[in-house]
């Protein structure tokens, strides 16, 4: 039997019934070839309800139009609604006997008990409603969710942080440090590595010719490369065996240390993004004249909230001695959020199906298991091809892909791996306020709706303008929207896509990504100037 949560104007009724009226929940098990109960206690003066189930939920019979009270029976009537075969169903009934409580009137001594205990009850039929719920993936949720998904071996795909690369650098040279006599004995060998870099010029090498003390000159006896002294064919050398001197100039080295931590600027600290380097790097010229590191970074919080455009991480909170500037060069999106409840539950159903390796399903399930993978398109014969099948993913990496798709692919079908084709959107909106509201707090509500809506496209999705218009008037303060377009730049393409009313459509293997939100408000003191 299933359970059935009763709520708290039931519980009371019943118990009040109990006391005053006579027999509550008498219990019979419906059978189709019956269709009269003996109720148990005598004599019955009135059958006051009837529950039970039909068609798997619960319902309340009504008397005269499905069943009728003959004497000491219930008696189901030919064309009423009756219970499921084999379910129980509950007879509430009066009796003759006096009953010594009568006053249950709001207000009395005894419905004031009664109503206390059936609110106890009702929290009690709550907490068993939701152990219930927890037992089934359509209503689970939560850490429930996770164990029933984990059945069927599903589970929940955690929030990556984004990662991406950082530049670390200054514009001049660093400080210079004297290095005298570098022991070095010659092997005969053509080249030799100084010991200590980056080296800017050598000062002077000294050795043994011919068993004299000799200083040999750069340019004819040797040459400068990089890190290395290379003897030149034509020049001369110290002894074989013999132990020659360098004094040279090197630049100080700057280290970055793995940890080092950079982010966004923000006017207060907590609104600040944070990456932290993943691994040390070490400042080098580039061939602009400049010295600089590109090291890996890390979100220091995961999911899309992380996420950043080119530019953005330009602040040191601790600077580096040596260190002149710090910047992203590329957009860092990589972060991806935590699986939700209907992501995971939609996995989980489709669990069997990625089993089967039969269908466009399972392929698209096992794919999206993958941890990383936010969006997956699958389109049949591309290109009008029989037996192929392209799949477009976004997100996740590669090489699991490729392993996920061929220990799911049917055989005989080639399946196409290919990434999406980028659009960026810039949006520019500017808005017209209420009065006696933050406008910098609109300000970033509306930027924050708008980027919450575009990040959640999936691939093929078109920009739906209505969409972001809701979005900007769903932000309490908003009286209404002055101008808000939207610009669409694809890869490779010299032309934008200009949008001030109509969707922008995008393409089966293109996918939209947020790039610039750009708000304008304007507070209610300023309209009509």
């Amino acid at each position: 039997m299933a359970f059935r949560k009763r709520s708290y104007e039931e519980t009371v009724d019943s118990i009040l019934s109990q006391i005053t009226k006579g027999v509550v929940n008498e219990r019979h098990i419906y059978d189709q070839f019956q269709t009269r109960y003996k109720i148990q206690n005598t004599p019955v003066k009135e059958i006051v309800k009837v529950d039970g189930v039909v068609e798997g939920a619960s319902y309340t019979f009504s008397s005269g139009e499905d069943y009728r009270q003959a004497e000491e029976f219930l008696e189901w009537l030919p064309d009423g609604e009756k219970p499921d075969e084999r379910t129980l169903f509950f007879v509430n009934y009066t009796i003759g006997e006096p009953r010594g409580i009568t006053d249950v009137n709001p207000g009395s001594v005894m419905r004031t008990i009664v109503e206390a205990v059936g609110r106890e009850i009702d929290f009690l039929y709550e907490q068993l409603n939701f152990v219930y719920e927890a037992g089934f993936i359509d209503t689970a949720s939560g850490s429930s969710l996770d164990l029933v998904a984990s059945l069927l071996g599903v589970e929940r795909k955690s929030a990556d942080p984004a990662s991406g690369l950082v530049t670390f650098g200054r514009n001049t040279d660093p400080g210079e440090i004297n290095i005298d006599q570098e022991t070095h004995i010659h092997e005969e060998r053509p080249s030799y590595t100084l010991k200590n870099s980056p080296v800017k010029q050598v000062l002077k090498i000294e050795g043994n010719l011919e068993g004299e003390a000799h200083t040999f000159e750069q340019g004819v006896d040797y040459a400068l490369s990089s890190n290395r002294i290379n003897w030149l064919p034509e020049g001369r050398r110290p002894d074989a065996g013999s132990t020659f001197y360098v004094d040279y100039v090197t630049f100080e080295q700057i280290t970055v240390p793995a940890g080092t931590r950079v982010s966004t600027y923000a006017r207060r600290t907590e609104e600040s993004k944070v990456f932290v380097t993943t691994e040390e790097g070490v400042l080098k010229r580039t061939p602009q004249g400049r010295w600089e590191a590109i090291i890996p970074v890390m979100a220091d919080s995961p999911g899309r909230a992380g996420n950043v455009l080119a530019g953005s991480l330009v602040v040191m909170p601790q600077p580096l001695v040596g260190v002149e500037y710090v910047v992203n060069r590329g957009d860092i999106l990589t972060g991806v959020d935590a699986e939700n409840d209907e992501e995971l539950r939609d996995r989980a159903k489709h669990a069997l199906e990625v089993a089967g390796k039969a269908t466009f399903s399972s392929l698209e399930s096992a794919v999206k298991g993958v941890e990383g993978v936010t969006s997956v398109l699958i389109e049949d014969m591309p290109g009008g091809v029989l037996g192929v099948v392209r799949i477009i993913v976004q997100g996740g990496d590669p090489e699991n892909i490729e392993r996920v798709i061929t220990d799911t692919r049917a055989a005989g079908i080639r399946v196409e791996f290919t990434r999406p084709r980028i659009v960026n959107l810039d949006i520019d909106l500017t808005v017209d306020l209420n009065k006696g509201v933050n406008p910098t707090a609109i300000q970033r509500q509306v930027e924050a709706e708008v980027r919450s809506y575009l990040s959640s496209l999936d691939i093929s999705n078109d920009i739906i303008y209505n969409r972001v218009v809701n979005c900007v008037f769903g932000v309490e303060g908003v009286y209404d929207i002055i101008e808000l377009t939207i610009n669409a730049y694809r890869e490779g393409a010299e032309e934008s896509v200009t949008s001030t009313r109509q969707n922008i459509k995008i393409r089966a293997d293109e996918i939209a990504l947020v790039r610039d939100v750009g708000v304008l408000v304007r507070p209610f003191e300023e309209r009509g100037r």
